[in-house]
């Protein structure tokens, strides 16, 4: 028998089992630092990226209903009362236009609270809305309307837009509502932590971040002119700058997409 060759051949099939061990031992390795990234909670990831809250985490609800609701026909009677504007009913009924008969002023520091009581005074049932943003390019303040003090974000049904002209004077309003509103099905959703976990794990939070206010509202499911279905909807503002919608009850980040081409 040839010793030299018979422990050459035994020397590389203990090299080869050395080397598949050894990749074995990196892959399992590899799996089990996957799973501790996985396992730390997510309080310890958003301290490690410098994510901070800035508001409160709230604890409820822990249940909530699916809405429907149909578009508000307006009638004349009920734009009646409303002085010191010229109003307009369009589009079948559903948006009233207004145009002021004098511009209404605000201060250049204005504050909501002083919008608050324009609605109060100029827009039909103007306290069932709550200021959202102003946007500084179309120089539009927008409010939107709610229900039990949760807001229809983003609902072009359900909105109240004010219009300034460039010496910080409301001159115009437009205003949709939406009306026979009824709950169903309602269910267990996710928590606003729990909400907060997949806007972490898609990376949409980013380092160095915080997150300003975190609220439970309604957002469309299915858009339709004359009704509606809107689903609960935890809204997260980050650096007061932008918002993330995520369906509470199947986790989806409903505008994904857009905030990521902006």
């Amino acid at each position: 028998m040839d010793w030299s060759r018979a422990k050459n051949v035994f020397i590389m099939i203990f090299l080869i089992l050395d080397i598949f061990l050894i990749s074995q031992f990196i892959i399992q390795k590899s799996e089990n630092t996957y799973d501790l990234i996985q396992d730390t909670p997510i309080d310890q990831q958003l301290k490690a990226d410098n994510i901070q809250i800035k508001t409160e985490l709230p604890l409820k609800p822990t249940k909530a209903s699916y809405v429907e609701a149909d578009a508000m026909v307006f009638q004349a009677d009920d734009i009646s009362s409303l002085s010191g504007q010229s109003i307009e009913i369009l589009n079948d009924n559903i948006l009233i236009k207004s145009q002021l008969t004098s511009p209404y002023p605000l201060k250049k520091d204005w504050k909501v609270a002083d919008v608050d009581q324009f609605l109060k005074n100029y827009v039909y049932y103007g306290d069932q809305y709550k200021y959202y943003q102003y946007d500084k390019d179309k120089n539009m303040i927008i409010y939107y309307q709610l229900y039990k003090n949760q807001m229809f974000y983003k609902n072009a049904s359900g909105q109240v837009q004010l219009v300034l002209n460039d010496k910080n004077e409301i001159v115009s309003y437009s205003q949709t509502m939406l009306d026979d509103i009824k709950e169903i099905s309602k269910q267990e959703i996710l928590t606003a932590h729990e909400a907060m976990a997949i806007l972490y794990n898609k990376g949409l939070l980013d380092v160095g971040s915080n997150i300003t206010n975190i609220k439970l509202g309604y957002y469309t499911l299915v858009p339709i002119k004359s009704s509606q279905l809107l689903a609960p909807t935890w809204c997260f503002t980050i650096d007061d700058k932008r918002d993330y919608f995520v369906n509470a009850v199947e986790g989806h980040v409903l505008n994904e997409e857009e905030e990521i081409l902006k």
